[in-house]
């Protein structure tokens, strides 16, 4: 698959609990690893149904940067990118930077503090898995600033945004498909702290993923509720890195 320059291409987690953090995942989601390459810091890929569904990299003893995933969005030009968000208010955190033939990626943050990242794809293209528990059926940002994140990113991706009736919540778009949400952090979110990205996994049913994330030493941040477009839960890993998981079926369907 080719993904569209500002649409999310790939999610990965960095945390310094590589080997319980698969454990965890594994029994949530049922993914399955590749090996790890020393070359790329014992990157490792995780798999479902055999199709690549994210990657994982272990963060070196002592590290400053929390445990936490990270939302990467294609690229046509990363380093033209890189200049863009630096003159719209962003900061560069890391990169660009080329990984061997597989692409060049770049870590940014946007001007209401929230941690994103680029890839303008080599060989490897992103995402391939696309449905079952484990697959990323959406993202968004959470922050107190929504207005200021909604025009960085709509200048950045060149993306039109919908407003939700009643919300302070809009989604990016390229066309007529919503592809990514802007919250301004509702009550829902006080369990999470800090602007950030948050990636939505599949799971058929929220209220097992829950249980068995608690079971496996994570956390319920937010416990499974319904809304109209599914039923979702906000989830912390062993370590800390927090991600949702969501049914988008509507309520009772």
């Amino acid at each position: 698959m080719t993904y569209p320059a500002g649409e999310p291409s790939w999610t990965d987690l960095a945390t310094p609990m590589p080997d319980r953090s698969k454990a965890f995942y594994t029994t949530l989601f049922g993914w399955e690893y590749g090996e790890s390459s020393e070359e790329y810091g014992h990157y490792a890929m995780a798999f479902q149904g055999g199709k690549l569904a994210t990657g994982l990299v272990p963060l070196p003893p002592g590290a400053e940067m929390p445990s936490a995933w990270t939302v990467y969005f294609a690229s046509d030009n990363i380093a033209a990118d890189a200049e863009q968000i630096v003159r719209l208010g962003g900061q560069v955190v890391m990169g660009p930077m080329l990984i061997g033939d597989q692409g060049h990626m770049g870590v940014f943050s946007d001007p209401t503090g929230a941690t994103f990242g680029l890839w303008q794809a080599g060989n490897h293209q992103g995402f391939e898995a696309c449905e079952g528990d484990g697959s990323v059926v959406w993202v968004e940002i959470n922050t107190r600033d929504s207005a200021r994140a909604l025009a960085f990113y709509t200048t950045l991706f060149g993306a039109d945004s919908t407003p939700l009736d009643g919300l302070d919540y809009h989604q990016l778009r390229h066309g007529e498909q919503g592809y990514a949400g802007v919250s301004g952090m509702g009550e829902n979110w006080e369990a999470v702290a800090g602007p950030h990205w948050v990636t939505y996994f599949y799971v058929a049913d929220v209220d097992r993923a829950a249980q068995l994330a608690q079971e496996q030493g994570g956390k319920v941040l937010v416990a499974p509720f319904d809304m109209s477009y599914g039923r979702m839960a906000v989830l912390a890993d062993p370590a800390g890195a927090t991600f949702s998981v969501m049914n988008p079926q509507p309520a009772g369907g």
